[in-house]
C-alpha cells in the first residue's frame, strides 16, 4: 500500500542567483525557499526517486530528509 511522503526541495541555483540580486534564468526565485513536496510511494526511497525526476540534482536541486506524512 502506498504511503503519502514529504520531502524537503530547494534549489541551490537559484538561492546562489537571489543571494547575489539576480534571478534564475528558468526557475523563479521561489525555488530560493524550501519547498515541501508531498510523493505517493510505497516507500521512501522510491518517493525519492520519483522526486529526483521531477527535480534533478543536476539542475540544483537539494533534498532534505524525507518522512511519512501525517495523514
Amino acid at each position: 500500500m502506498k504511503k503519502i511522503f514529504e520531502i524537503p526541495v530547494y534549489n541551490e541555483k537559484v538561492r546562489q542567483a537571489v543571494r547575489a540580486g539576480r534571478s534564475h534564468d528558468m526557475l523563479e526565485d521561489s525555488w530560493a525557499d524550501m519547498h515541501l513536496i508531498e510523493v505517493s510511494a510505497h516507500t521512501p526511497g522510491e518517493a525519492l526517486d520519483i522526486c529526483r525526476r521531477k527535480h534533478p540534482e543536476k539542475m540544483g536541486f537539494v533534498f532534505g530528509d524525507i518522512f511519512e506524512a501525517a495523514v
